[in-house]
């Protein structure tokens, strides 16, 4: 494959995005490791946080649909997808703690499936597959670890 068809990722891109995961794992760090009496208001700043993120990335597909003027069942596929997780995201701050840090987790990794699926029909630099892989996969180890501590 040439550099022309993998074009490297944008620095803005990995260190915005690597920033995005300080609150994930800082949260979960201090839920784990600091004191009894705030353990409860730290699981619940990273669950907020958890909520904004993923709404967030469930908007890109919005962006997405918008930008190539999907139509017909794609449309209602890619803006469907688009809702679907910020639907969660409030869902979630609706449970216990617990088991909304865990929901979260989970539409994380079905938002990332779903990037992996949307892009045979609407292809995204490879670059991108492969931060969303990353910044998923932590943000949401984060949110599961601090769901079990």
């Amino acid at each position: 494959m040439s550099s022309a068809s993998c074009p490297a990722m944008p620095l803005p891109a990995l260190l915005l995005g690597a920033g995005g995961l300080i609150p994930f794992v800082g949260l979960a760090l201090l839920a784990a490791a600091g004191p009894v009496a705030s353990h409860v208001y730290w699981l619940t700043a990273l669950s907020y946080y958890g909520a904004v993120i993923l709404a967030f990335v469930g908007a890109l597909h919005w962006a997405y649909a918008v930008k190539r003027g999907a139509e017909g069942r794609e449309a209602w596929l890619q803006y469907g997808a688009s809702v679907l997780p910020a639907l969660l995201a409030w869902l979630s701050l609706l449970f216990p703690v617990w088991t909304g840090l865990r929901l979260q987790a989970g539409a994380l990794l079905a938002c990332y499936a779903f990037d992996r699926a949307m892009n045979r029909i609407d292809p995204v630099p490879s670059w991108f597959l492969r931060l969303r892989a990353a910044l998923s996969g932590i943000a949401a180890a984060s949110l599961l670890v601090a769901s079990i501590v």
